[in-house]
């Protein structure tokens, strides 16, 4: 029996989730599929690779043995298909965008809907959150994000900056008092992120945040925003996001917003691709539109 590059792809992300489920979220297929495949492979080979524990699965000897191996395949294949991909001369097909759901709902979406209308052969597969996924891998093939990626073999474009700035409900502010700027935020209540990437930093526009207490914490800033509108306490929020709740104040309007660079990210090997360029195209020329509303908020188109 002969065994092939698929096998391997199953037995790494077993390997790497430790449970078949997990597994099987990450391949896309269900959890009796991957338990299938891995007896398969392990009965080709003749040698058990993964054991059962009470905390999931673990490598044996011999999964550890063609671990690095099998992750070499990997990462060729992957090279192989991006390579093929990035000489794609037609702009159909599928293009996976990651970003944050701010700027999904801001810049992204809109672009891409009137690129649709020009080209329905293109799909855009938008995956949206705070969690960086890897360019390189072809978790995504492009990526608008408020943080640089510290890979050397991507490529980074500035879009521009998102302004940024503290809202807070006015019930809030009426109840809490409004703090003062450069005194901290001590005593006050504050709807933060679980997973926001070290690079977006510093949080709350700079101001300590000693005393003060997190009432919330999500990864999702719409949701953030409603919470906020909800008088749960003060966000820190994008202008143009905040400033669209007419439930929300900014907690010092007179205050400039704290600006962060966007960055649209490829990697070299896909930028020649017809259908990039056409998505990277009209993600660019939205930011350059909507680069005032971007930078200062809402007030400012």
């Amino acid at each position: 029996m002969t065994w092939q590059w698929d096998d391997v792809r199953f037995f790494l992300a077993v390997a790497r989730a430790g449970s078949l489920s997990g597994a099987a979220r990450a391949l896309g297929v269900g959890h009796v599929t991957v338990g299938r495949r891995i007896a398969l492979f392990e009965k080709k080979l003749g040698v058990t690779l993964l054991n059962r524990t009470p905390d999931g699965f673990a490598t044996t000897l011999a999964g550890q043995a063609i671990l690095r191996e099998c992750a070499t395949m990997e990462s060729a294949a992957i090279d192989l298909e991006r390579i093929v991909a990035g000489r794609d001369s037609l702009i159909a097909g599928s293009v996976r965008v990651t970003t944050t759901e701010a700027l999904a709902y801001q810049l992204v979406t809109p672009a891409v809907a009137a690129l649709h209308e020009t080209h329905p052969e293109l799909r855009i597969d938008l995956i949206t959150g705070v969690r960086s996924l890897d360019i390189a891998r072809r978790e995504a093939d492009l990526a608008v994000r408020l943080a640089r990626p510290s890979a050397p073999d991507l490529v980074c474009r500035k879009l521009g900056e998102v302004g940024f700035s503290l809202y807070a409900s006015r019930r809030y502010l009426a109840s809490a008092g409004v703090p003062r700027r450069g005194q901290g935020l001590t005593g006050f209540d504050l709807i933060a992120f679980t997973g926001a990437p070290a690079a977006t930093s510093p949080f709350f526009m700079g101001e300590s945040l000693e005393g003060a207490r997190v009432a919330l914490r999500c990864d999702n800033p719409l949701i953030q925003v409603r919470a906020a509108a909800s008088n749960v306490g003060i966000v820190e929020a994008a202008c143009f996001l905040g400033d669209s709740s007419p439930e929300l104040v900014r907690v010092w309007p007179d205050e400039a917003p704290a600006r962060r660079a966007a960055w649209l990210i490829m990697h070299p090997d896909m930028q020649r691709a017809a259908r990039i360029k056409a998505v990277s195209s009209v993600i660019t020329e939205a930011f350059r539109r909507q680069r005032r509303i971007l930078e200062q908020g809402i007030a400012a188109g």
